[in-house]
């Protein structure tokens, strides 16, 4: 009888390890914590000097994220948010940080949040790598796709 009962627990180990790796989430340990999607850039149009960049990131983690500013390689960049006052005009405003609840995104697109860059003009290669900067000190790596408004 011993046995037998020795059986049945290596048995319901066998199938709750089974049951692990089969379920949704639970075999999910290579999944990033912090996924930055469709990050891209138009360069600005001759005789303009800003651009704008677009994006998606998403927090993986059981934790919020605050991202206090962005760095990017021989480019000033910035955090900015296209904003409606109470009289209708739309304004720009620089971003001193934003919240990426856990579990959720945000998207960086036209009329809403997005990166601005100065600093463009000559510049001839086809990614621009950047990182989001944590409050916390940590950096979140990825670049940018750089395109171009020529047809």
């Amino acid at each position: 009888m011993i046995k037998l009962n020795i059986k049945n627990k290596f048995l319901n180990i066998f199938c709750i390890f089974v049951y692990c790796l089969l379920m949704p989430g639970c075999n999910d340990i290579n999944k990033p914590d912090i996924i930055i999607k469709d990050a891209h850039l138009y360069l600005p149009l001759k005789g303009a000097e800003m651009a704008a960049g677009y994006l998606r990131l998403e927090n993986n983690q059981t934790k919020k994220i605050v991202i206090s500013s962005i760095e990017c390689r021989k480019i000033k960049a910035s955090l900015h948010e296209t904003i409606v006052d109470s009289e209708g005009v739309m304004k720009m405003k620089k971003l001193e940080m934003f919240v990426v609840d856990p579990g959720s995104h945000v998207n960086f697109m036209p009329g809403g949040k997005h990166v601005m860059f100065s600093g463009l003009k000559g510049f001839k290669e086809s990614v621009l790598t950047c990182a989001f900067l944590s409050n916390t000190g940590v950096e979140f790596p990825f670049s940018f796709e750089v395109l171009t408004n020529e047809r």
